[in-house]
């Protein structure tokens, strides 16, 4: 007799048979001393060593009350509880198998995902990632019995979102249990992801500007657009108000940042404001950048409080903050309209001069056009043209046109030349140029050239590389108009280099060296025709490293400078280095020893005072928690021991201590005097550096 299954009853008993494996894997289990059911209410009543479990959680107690329908568990006396999100120690607690819900009392609670430790008399499970807690010490650091926290927080009432916001009242920040700062409200991130809250706190004292409280909050507006609000409370000026706000699009971009202070001290009210902005419109992109400070002596006053971040959109423009080293605070704005191969722009710029007593330059619209390098042949050429309006109340004015075609070459394979050659023609229709030329056009030819050779041998235990080169600049200008641009301070040039580089690579160790002459064709004055002479290399052996460079001149038979440094690794968790910088008094220098002359270059005879100053450094890892650096200036020809700092760190498993001592010369009110500094700055895993004190002093 034959006996036909057809493929639906096949699949159905296929189904069947899973569905009974999946009940039976998610059957639970319970183990105790006495087990009692009661059949009505489907309820489940364990006594003694009480251990549950199916596949989503293991459960441990004395005492255990389950119900079937609900998924509801009552569990009393030495609480143990365990799922894929938490792990849970408690008097007792009420719990959902399926709901994932729950009440805990004098409960341990350790969320995995944000490896966060949270100790209260009552902790509530609202969900899966949703926690509320009364009388709550919550910490990334595991607490241990009878030992106190290395650092934690303790709130009245806490809500936690894993991986998004925590939210505590009455709060205080203790180290050791020792409390160290306290906050009616704080607001932190629940995890890793971009979210709303208070920053670290700053807390320091100075001699000068007093105490300081700095709280400053971070506010997450949208997906791609945050901002930060800064507040500087010092007892001795005043209180510092900040705000920054950064954005991203797809075709919009940038960040603003705005500080004020009113300094009782100094009577003066101070402003900075920078920013960026990029706009991509339909064929024309807008560029928007902003530097500036009412008082020439902001960043000397203020440059170490605030600083405006450091965002890929200042990396990317090449933006530079540190401001406070520049003497022209730069503003523009820019629309551009790309073309093929090319640009039209319009610009306008204006300038804020640091320098005490200083005077800015000029304010200037421009309108150019730039035609990009392409291809012509075996030649690139490219091209530059604009007209620019300038314009100082009660100063320079009027206007400047711009010509400026370039076109370059290179041949050869063995003996290699590249060679540039530059033309650049400028009317000028200008008033108020004194003290310079009142000039109506100006010519700059400039050519550029360089031809090297490249030897190279490959042996069984080595390779060796020797590059000889010659190299040239040679420009020729007249007349001396206002210097409105980099180029027009250039002066006429007739530069020669030659040399020649030299690399041997050996298994243990390798040499580098490199000599370079340079010739000057219309030095006069002091300046000698033949340069110094530049001889630098540089051995490397074992795990010392040593190099120098320096300048003999021949001329004078003396030695102009010389630089060397020496380091030393003895294993992965030690380094030392030590170097020296030596220039001779009265060197005669120019201001770049390889590049165009600048105007009255040779009858400024600019001369350097001597410099000798010696730097040691040292890096140590003492052990997987100790490590320290430091740092040692000393300026033999100056005022002796310069800006040094010594810096110890200790690592757990939870948290990071960094300890800073510094010490730098500094002027205070036309004396010359030493400040010191003192810093601690905690490293919390999961909340970011704190800064908790900080104190400077001068002797």
């Amino acid at each position: 007799m034959k006996i036909i299954i057809s493929r639906h009853f096949l699949l159905f008993c296929i189904i069947l048979f899973l569905f009974f494996i999946a009940r039976i894997s998610f059957a639970t289990e319970i183990i105790s001393e006495t087990l009692e059911y009661f059949d009505e209410e489907k309820k489940i009543i364990a006594i003694g060593d009480v251990y549950m479990s199916d596949i989503t959680f293991d459960l441990k107690a004395q005492k255990v009350i389950y119900y079937e329908n609900t998924g509801d568990i009552e569990a009393y006396g030495d609480l143990y509880y365990d799922d894929d999100e938490i792990t849970a120690w408690a008097e007792e607690g009420k719990l959902n198998r399926d709901k994932k819900t729950g009440l805990l009392k004098n409960a341990l609670l350790h969320i995995k995902k944000q490896d966060m430790w949270i100790k209260a008399s009552e902790i509530e499970r609202l969900s899966e990632i949703k926690y509320k807690a009364k009388k709550a010490t919550f910490s990334t650091c595991e607490p241990e019995p009878d030992t106190a926290q290395p650092w934690c927080f303790t709130g009245e009432f806490v809500d936690l979102v894993v991986d998004d916001t925590l939210t505590s009242k009455i709060t205080t920040f203790k180290v050791k249990d020792v409390p160290i700062l306290f906050s009616p409200v704080f607001w932190g991130p629940g995890g890793s992801t971009k979210k709303s809250g208070f920053l670290p706190f700053k807390f320091g004292n100075s001699n000068t500007r007093g105490v300081r409280l700095s709280p400053a909050y971070y506010l997450v507006i949208d997906s791609n657009k945050d901002a930060t609000f800064y507040l500087d409370y010092f007892s001795k000026i005043g209180l510092g108000k900040g705000i920054e706000y950064r954005y991203m699009d797809f075709d919009t971009k940038g960040m603003w940042y705005g500080y004020q202070i009113k300094d009782r001290k100094l009577n003066k009210e101070y402003i900075e404001l920078r920013g960026i902005h990029l706009q991509k419109f339909k064929g024309v992109d807008l560029l928007a950048d902003l530097n500036y400070v009412n008082k020439n002596d902001f960043y000397r006053e203020y440059g170490d409080v605030r600083s405006a971040s450091n965002t890929f959109l200042f990396k990317e423009y090449g933006k530079d903050l540190a401001a406070r080293y520049d003497r022209f605070l730069q503003s523009s704005l820019e629309l551009s309209i790309p073309g093929v191969q090319s640009r039209f722009y319009l610009l306008g710029q204006g300038w804020k001069d640091l320098k005490e007593g200083g005077i800015s330059p000029p304010g200037k619209a421009e309108l150019g056009y730039v035609v990009y390098p392409y291809k012509l042949g075996q030649f690139n050429i490219n091209f530059n043209t604009n007209l620019a309006e300038f314009y100082k109340e009660d100063g320079l004015k009027g206007q400047r046109f711009e010509i400026s075609p370039q076109i370059s070459h290179s041949m050869g394979d063995s003996v290699k030349l590249t060679q540039s050659l530059g033309l650049k023609e400028t009317f000028y229709n200008l008033e108020n140029t004194s003290p310079y030329e009142d000039t109506s056009h100006r010519e700059m030819i400039q050519y550029n050239a360089k031809s090297f050779m490249r030897f190279y041998k490959r042996g069984e235990n080595f390779t060796h590389l020797v590059e000889p080169f010659v190299e040239g600049v040679f420009i020729g200008v007249n007349g001396k108009p206002p210097i409105l641009k980099d180029t027009e301070a250039i002066d006429d040039t007739a530069l020669l280099r030659a040399g020649v580089y030299n690399k041997l690579n050996f298994k243990s160790f390798n040499i580098q060296a490199r000599i370079a002459q340079v010739y000057d064709f219309r030095a006069k004055n002091e300046w000698d025709k033949l340069y110094p002479i530049l001889f630098e290399g540089r051995i490397s052996l074992w795990k010392i490293s040593f190099g120098f460079d320096t300048y003999q001149n021949i001329a004078k038979k003396r030695m102009e400078r010389f630089n060397s440094d020496i380091s030393f690794s003895p294993d992965e968790t030690t380094s030392f280095s030590l170097s020296e910088r030596y220039t001779k008094d009265g060197a005669l220098s120019p201001a770049y020893l390889w590049s165009p002359t600048l105007r009255d270059q040779y009858n400024s005879q600019e001369k350097e005072g001597g410099v000798k100053t010696y730097a040691l450094a040292i890096a140590k890892k003492l052990s997987e928690k100790w490590s320290f650096t430091a740092n040692l200036n000393y300026d033999a020809k100056g005022p002796g021991l310069r800006d040094s700092s010594l810096n110890i760190k200790y690592t757990q498993s939870c948290w990071a201590t960094n300890i800073a001592i510094t010490r730098r010369p500094v002027e205070i009110q036309g004396r010359k005097t030493s400040e010191f500094s003192f810093l601690v700055i905690f490293e919390l895993k999961g909340l970011g550096p704190i800064r908790v004190y900080e104190r400077s002093g001068s002797s």
